[in-house]
């Protein structure tokens, strides 16, 4: 069930933003995310802090369905937690030993669906520090300009591996595009994000396995494709 929202909640989040009104928060947490480091990280804290640190569920549900969700032209609704919940009970998304599992996400939102997934994931380990955070790949499209940086956000303060699309599932046009890493595999740690070069774009919509000899090796390889090093 949807934490419920309340108008503090939205004061909450517009304030952690240093914004006056909700239709700033896009801009702002897109800037944020592609700021500095630190403050990114500063901020990170700021609303773990806020919202008592749990990671279970999507924080902006309701504050995005209220004041962002485009239901006149793109017929926009996002999916509740409790649903999300359901449909990652339903699916067996293990990690294999010799490669990384992908996890593709055609219509992210704000990404309710996949943190249920990374929360059903890090569960099931018997311990935290038990969870390696390059078993998944995670393959994120979403048409929204406006949800897109809530989305990296989500992907980012959990510390998953990602490639997030900003683009139409259906025509494949891609209007940017983002590799967001967890570098040092920190099960309680953060991402970093990356701009995906447009010459890079064919690589993302195609197959990223890559056969090597470790599935680390694997997204390492996978960075260096992306962004051209």
């Amino acid at each position: 069930m949807s934490k419920p929202a309340t108008e503090s909640t939205l004061c909450k989040v517009n304030r952690i933003l240093g914004i006056s009104d909700s239709y700033e928060a896009p801009a702002k947490m897109m800037e944020l995310l592609l700021g500095d480091s630190r403050n990114r990280r500063m901020i990170f804290h700021v609303f773990l802090e806020q919202f008592e640190y749990d990671l279970s569920y999507e924080w902006f549900y309701n504050y995005f369905q209220d004041e962002h969700a485009d239901r006149k032209n793109n017929k926009q609704d996002f999916t509740p937690v409790c649903v999300s919940n359901l449909i990652s009970e339903m699916l067996n998304c293990k990690p294999r030993d010799d490669s990384y599992t992908i996890i593709e996400e055609p219509a992210a939102g704000t990404g309710s669906t996949i943190i249920a997934h990374w929360h059903k994931s890090f569960r099931s380990c018997r311990f935290p520090w038990d969870y390696r955070p390059d078993d998944y790949l995670y393959r994120l499209t979403e048409l929204s300009s406006k949800t897109v940086p809530f989305l990296l956000f989500n992907v980012m303060i959990r510390g998953m591996n990602a490639i997030v699309i900003h683009g139409n599932s259906l025509t494949k046009e891609i209007e940017a595009a983002y590799w967001i890493y967890n570098e040092e595999n920190n099960p309680m740690g953060f991402s970093d994000i990356y701009i995906i070069p447009k010459e890079r774009y064919d690589f993302i919509t195609g197959d990223v396995q890559m056969k090597n000899e470790n599935k680390r090796k694997k997204l390492t390889l996978n960075l260096d494709d992306l962004l051209d090093f």
